[in-house]
This record gives C-alpha cells, structure tokens and sequence, in this order.
C-alpha cells in the first residue's frame, strides 16, 4: 500500500525527505539540495514502465454506474454518450481511480539507508524524518469525496464514438457533467504524481531501529516507550545496530 501524495498532483520528487503528520507526508527538503553526500547521482532510480489500474471506495455508501451510450437516464431520458455516475449516501466517502500508472523507485535503498545512518550519528538527521522512495504517476485520475448523504458526479466520454467507458482506459476523454454536494475532486486530471511509498528509521522491538519503507494509508508512526533521558543513553548504540528492513511484510 501507499500513500496519497497531499495533493494529488504537487511536485514531489524521490529523494524529497520530511515529516508525517498523521497520514499526510509534509515535504522538508531535498536529499540531494541539503545533503552534499546526495549529489554525483548518488540515488539510484530504477522505472517500471509496465502501466495497471488502481481503484479504491469506501466499503459502503458508494454506488458507481457505467451507463453506455443510449441507456436511459435518471430523467428517462436517452444518454447521448456513455457516462461515469458515482452516487454516495454517506459523508466523507471516498471514491478513487488512477489510470495508467507507472511506478518509478529508488534501487539502492540499502546503501541509502547506511548514509542516513551515519547522518544521524553526527546529528544531522532526525529519526523522525521520511524518505520518498517509491513514486506512482498516473496518466488520468478520478477522485471525489462526498460531502453529504446525498451527494454525487457524474462524467461524460467527450465522444459520442464511445459506446462505454472503459476505467482502466487512460486514453478515455471526460468531461465532468455535474456533481451535486462533493466536498472535494480531481475532475479526470491528467500526468499526476499521485502515490508515494515512503522510508524512515522504525523501531519494531525496543531497542532496534530500522530503516524501512512505510507502505499503508492507515499505519501511523510508532511511538517510543522510553523516557528522553533513556533515548539518549542509548543512541550510539542504537545506531551501531541499525538495519535495513521492509515495512508491510510481516
């Protein structure tokens, strides 16, 4: 799983570092910029130009109609062109499709956490930091929250060729047709960055940190038992013991 990129579409680039605030990643700086150990290509970034589909709703309170050209509408009458309707009974429900997404990352995790490591040893680097290292970019995306019980979009194919929408179409042409009460949309943008996977030092058992991607919309930051003064007393060999470990895989 990832994150949102808050909001959809703001420039974000791997090797951006910063903080979370709840599930919201809030940019700080730049690797590269910040840190001259980053510079002479240091990141290595390996693109995967296969493209797929992401499509998320709420469990419920979200209903999605694909009406193809000719059916009839809610009015009776006939729909000139295929059309997208999202219905929600339910306030802040979510609705979200990405089309045509292509994931590009960051290879050399493993030596980029050893770097960060030794940043921290001397101070410069914060536990608490996060590391963009997985980016998803999307061709077209869809996304709408409703504000109300009573809320809905609907999208219409620009060309009347179309005899029904395809989602996992990004070649698809929409026009938003109306939408009654949504609290927030992207209406059908295109060439966003829309999906971050995100690394930071963790502590999965006391005692142990590790330097892990952090994969999940709903995982917060883990919370450290230890009084400040206990912290400090173990910091030199809590760095001595660092790992690089994946987050999510348990």
């Amino acid at each position: 799983m990832l994150f949102a990129n808050w909001e959809p579409g703001a420039p974000i680039e791997l090797g951006d570092y910063g903080i979370m605030e709840g599930n919201v990643f809030v940019p700080m700086g730049k690797l590269k910029q910040d840190f001259p150990e980053f510079g002479n290509d240091f990141l290595h970034f390996t693109p995967d130009n296969s493209k797929d589909n992401k499509e998320f709703k709420s469990s419920s309170g979200v209903e999605v109609s694909l009406l193809p050209k000719g059916a009839l509408s809610v009015q009776g009458l006939e729909l000139a062109k295929a059309t997208l309707d999202i219905k929600f009974s339910s306030e802040n429900m979510v609705y979200f499709n990405a089309m045509g997404c292509t994931t590009t990352r960051i290879s050399n995790k493993a030596k980029l956490g050893e770097a960060l490591k030794e940043l921290m040893s001397e101070g410069r680097w914060k536990k608490e930091y996060c590391v963009v290292t997985d980016l998803v970019e999307t061709e077209k995306a869809i996304i709408a929250i409703s504000n109300s019980g009573n809320s809905g979009i609907s999208f219409e194919a620009e060309s009347p060729l179309i005899e029904k929408i395809n989602l996992a179409d990004a070649s698809v042409k929409l026009s938003l047709k109306n939408e009654k009460d949504i609290g927030y949309k992207v209406p059908a943008d295109e060439g966003l960055s829309l999906l971050i996977g995100l690394c930071q030092f963790k502590s999965p058992f006391l005692g142990k940190p590790h330097f892990m991607p952090k994969f999940g919309l709903t995982r917060g930051l883990m919370s450290f038992e230890q009084e400040e003064n206990e912290l400090i007393e173990q910091d030199e060999e809590l760095n001595e013991e660092l790992d690089f470990a994946q987050l999510g895989e348990d």
